[in-house]
């Protein structure tokens, strides 16, 4: 009996191993910490992306690029290949006259060899949408979703970092809404409601539940009927198959059907997205291209965040760096130096969405109180710099509420203009931008009272000159 046993659990131990072989992806369990709560989340790891070397491609390499920057900043590259040329800053850029920025391109065409200016992309960053991080929790209970409904949950991983990452809430300019941008006959057709009272594609449970049975029922037998057509072995756990089918989920299988047909492929691969980015065809075109880039500059990404510490992944960062702050064990200003890293880590925190207001003005007082401790061992002449007042300056505060202004925070970004104006009640700047975040957020009354208050400040300070 014990050696019927041991075969069979050998057997049973060798069908889970080949079942999660053939998924091409491990499944990963990680703590996630943040600023209130412990999570147990599982997560996907595609091995494939970098043993085939989609990593190394310069269009990935590209978009992870664009992915981590802001918006303040623009990439001017070549369309055809994703190559970076230059960078410039994009209120500049915009300022520019199309005459004056036909004449920047042309300059970059002969220095870089480039055919035509038509073939220059300048391509903003787009840091404050992709908040990969807020997505975290709901990547995991999307995987769950799709597992249920008997679908692979690579696509629900990789969806969620496309589309909305962190917004449950989002609608596109053509109708797609949630987050996995499903238009509303799609919705409906799949069972969810969608009218004027209620709109389900904002419920991760059913949105899923609803994306999973497009993939399943329509986008998968799709790709495998064109691949069939064509002859081109596959397994449908290859990277490459499971980005076509991304491409008919976003663009539709016919327009993929267009692209496939004009390339003609003898076989998949690498090689065949290489020819797709190049290639357009029916809808299927520069937006359709960026789909699959996107994904996988995401997917890669999305392996760096969950890698970072281990079997944990803390969500708060400054909450990691003050950990190991100890100011009997540092000098005045070494302590000094540490506080400020802190301060500028809960910033970006702040910033990402990752602690409310509350909580970084808690750790804002926190750190000050230090400050206050240090300015009691230094001497006199450095008191004024250890003893700043937060935040440092106009320029800090404009800074901080721009970010929050262009996540569509309005509401934190007007709290970090009235801290401004506490210490500064005559600040025009302060004034007149909360006079329209007042008036983005329908707010009619404070936005008036604020545009009188600046009018009357701007007075004040003109008969004062």
């Amino acid at each position: 009996m014990k050696g019927i046993f041991s075969v069979v659990f050998a057997v049973f131990c060798l069908s889970i191993f080949n079942a999660q072989a053939d998924r091409n992806f491990n499944v990963v369990n990680k703590t996630v910490i943040t600023y209130n709560d412990t999570l147990q989340l599982h997560f996907l790891q595609d091995s494939t992306m970098h043993t085939q070397g989609w990593d190394t491609l310069p269009q990935a390499i590209f978009w992870r690029d664009v992915i981590n920057m802001t918006s303040d900043t623009c990439i001017v590259n070549i369309s055809y290949c994703r190559k970076p040329i230059n960078r410039v800053n994009r209120s500049v850029w915009m300022s520019q006259t199309e005459p004056q920025k036909l004449c920047y391109k042309d300059s970059l065409c002969k220095i870089y060899e480039v055919e035509s200016a038509d073939h220059l992309f300048v391509t903003a960053g787009k840091g404050e949408f992709y908040e990969v991080k807020k997505v975290l929790p709901i990547i995991s209970r999307a995987i769950t979703a799709f597992e249920k409904n008997s679908c692979d949950p690579w696509y629900a991983q990789a969806i969620m970092l496309i589309e909305s990452p962190g917004k449950l809430k989002s609608k596109s300019s053509v109708g797609a809404n949630g987050p996995f941008q499903l238009m509303k006959s799609v919705a409906i057709r799949y069972g969810l409601k969608v009218n004027k009272y209620v709109d389900e594609r904002s419920d991760i449970d059913k949105s899923a539940k609803a994306a999973s049975s497009l993939i399943k029922t329509s986008c998968i037998p799709y790709i495998r009927k064109f691949l069939d057509e064509k002859g081109i072995t596959y397994s449908e756990t290859d990277l490459w198959f499971r980005l076509l089918v991304l491409h008919a989920y976003h663009a539709g299988p016919g327009n993929v059907r267009c692209v496939i047909d004009a390339i003609n492929p003898t076989a998949g691969g690498v090689k065949l997205f290489e020819k797709i980015w190049q290639t357009t065809c029916g809808g299927f075109k520069n937006e359709s291209q960026n789909y699959s880039q996107i994904a996988l500059a995401s997917l890669i990404n999305f392996n760096g965040i969950i890698e970072q510490t281990g079997d944990t992944v803390y969500l708060v960062k400054g909450d990691v760096i003050m950990k190991n702050y100890d100011r009997k064990k540092m000098k005045p200003w070494e302590a000094f130096d540490y506080l400020n890293t802190c301060l500028e880590t809960y910033e970006k925190d702040f910033i990402d969405d990752m602690i409310p207001y509350d909580y970084f003005l808690k750790k804002v007082t926190f750190i000050r109180k230090e400050f206050v401790h240090l300015a009691s061992v230094v001497t006199q002449s450095q008191k004024d710099v250890v003893l700043r007042k937060y935040p440092a300056s106009e320029m800090h505060v404009n800074n901080l509420a721009n970010q929050l202004t262009k996540r569509q925070r309005y509401e934190d970004a007007i709290k970090m203009f009235k801290l401004n104006l506490d210490e500064n009640p005559s600040n025009l700047t302060s004034l007149d931008s909360l006079a329209k975040l007042y008036r983005i957020t329908g707010d009619h009354k404070n936005a008036e009272f604020y545009t009188s208050k600046a009018v009357n400040t701007k007075v004040v300070q003109k008969n004062s000159e």
